[in-house]
């Protein structure tokens, strides 16, 4: 049997990424999965913040998947997690606007776990796919990432309440559109 871990993005941020320690950090070790019932709270963010960044919070999260073959057949598994001591917030300036928006990053990481699951399960059958598998997690990371630029962009890092409002929207119809896809 052949087993193989791929971490897919290792973290989505709202800062640069030149403050993150390298995936093999223990920080990576404490997760939790995107369940449909759990939202965020500040006492997720137990990382130190980063007192000199101009944002007031940032969400590490990430898209992992793995895969096992045993001759022909092949079983993956694809999650959407979080890491709390990665993850930090300007405990002075929490509020629960800042919070949602934060949320949302971690929606938006559940959104293309989603869409990894979709695209795997229409699209590779057998071991003979490893290639295409390959192939999706490339993609799902570029458009993630885009999309999480994207987010923040427009939004202002949240201070644009409309825009905010228009991206909360928009992500709660993907993720609805996507249900049978749901992390489990």
């Amino acid at each position: 049997m052949k087993k193989l871990l791929l971490f897919i993005s290792t973290v989505v941020t709202l800062v640069s990424a030149f403050g993150l320690p390298p995936a093999g950090d223990e920080r990576y070790k404490t997760f939790f999965t995107w369940t449909e019932n759990r939202k965020l709270s500040w006492s997720d963010f137990k990382g130190e913040a980063m007192e000199h960044a101009a944002e007031v919070a940032m969400t590490a999260s990430s898209v992992e998947f793995s895969y096992y073959t045993k001759g022909n057949q092949i079983t993956w598994t694809v999650m959407a997690k979080y890491f709390p001591t990665l993850s930090w917030s300007k405990k002075n300036k929490q509020t629960d606007y800042v919070l949602k928006h934060e949320q949302l990053h971690f929606d938006i990481t559940e959104l293309y776990a989603r869409l990894f699951r979709k695209r795997l399960s229409e699209q590779v059958k057998t071991s003979a796919d490893l290639p295409v598998m390959r192939t999706i997690g490339k993609e799902i990371m570029k458009e993630w990432q885009l999309e999480e630029n994207k987010y923040d962009l427009e939004t202002k890092h949240s201070i644009d309440e409309q825009k905010q409002a228009e991206w909360a929207l928009s992500i709660q119809k993907r993720l609805d559109a996507l249900q049978a896809f749901s992390s489990k």
